[in-house]
């Protein structure tokens, strides 16, 4: 028996399932046998679940997720000693790195809150932000030159969609970002993955062609030439 996320807020559990084959079959297009690493905020469970569910009907090798949690965070921030924010954690990005190595595909569902750090002192932010940057680089450094496939896909928190549509009752700011992520990834459509694939092809007929023609420059109304 399936176990249904339990959704807080207005979000069609349809739509998102439809995200969620999207990005395992489209956005990652994953291989039978390949792991997946997924990062999310834990806001945004009810999506990973129906992620972990279509990457095992894909045939998934092990699907790990790794949530963010922002009262965490913000605990490191308000209580964190000095010395706190010149450290990452190098254990996992160095992990993260080893299975990009062994051809893990990488999935990150963004919806953190964007002024989750807004009143923290941004002298500690930029140190912690430097620290991860570094530690992260190697494993970066696979996704940044298509070494794995990886795919960014969204999930509508409150948090974000009160700083999209301030003026708009909880319920009716996360329904408004929901519908404008859904219009975004093409999941609000009857068939999205014939959807996604006519676009790609359209891309890669129109890619071919401007290759073909090898145009010496380009120059665009009002804009310099490139």
């Amino acid at each position: 028996m399936n176990a249904e996320p339990r959704l807080p807020h207005p979000i069609d559990l349809k739509t998102l399932e439809k995200l969620a084959e999207v990005a395992v079959n489209v956005g990652l297009n994953l291989a039978e046998g390949q792991d997946l690493v997924m990062t999310a905020p834990i806001e945004a469970q009810p999506l990973t679940r129906l992620i972990t569910r279509h990457a095992y009907k894909a045939g998934a090798g092990v699907v790990t997720t790794v949530f963010s949690d922002p009262q965490a965070t913000l605990e490191r921030f308000e209580n964190g000693h000095d010395a706190s924010f010149d450290k990452a954690a190098n254990w996992l990005y160095e992990g993260m790195g080893l299975a990009y190595e062994r051809g893990a595909a990488r999935l990150a569902i963004a919806g953190d809150d964007p002024m989750l750090l807004a009143a923290q002192d941004p002298e500690k932010v930029s140190r912690a932000n430097r620290a991860n940057s570094t530690a992260y680089k190697p494993a970066l450094e696979k996704i940044a030159g298509f070494d794995i496939n990886w795919n960014i896909v969204s999930y509508p928190s409150l948090a974000w969609a009160k700083t999209v549509f301030p003026g708009d009752p909880d319920a009716m700011a996360v329904a408004k970002l929901a519908k404008a992520i859904f219009a975004a990834s093409r999941v609000n459509l009857p068939d999205p993955i014939a959807a996604w694939r006519e676009h790609n092809d359209q891309l890669h007929a129109r890619s071919t062609w401007l290759n073909g023609k090898r145009f010496p420059r380009c120059v665009t109304p009002g804009r310099a030439q490139i």
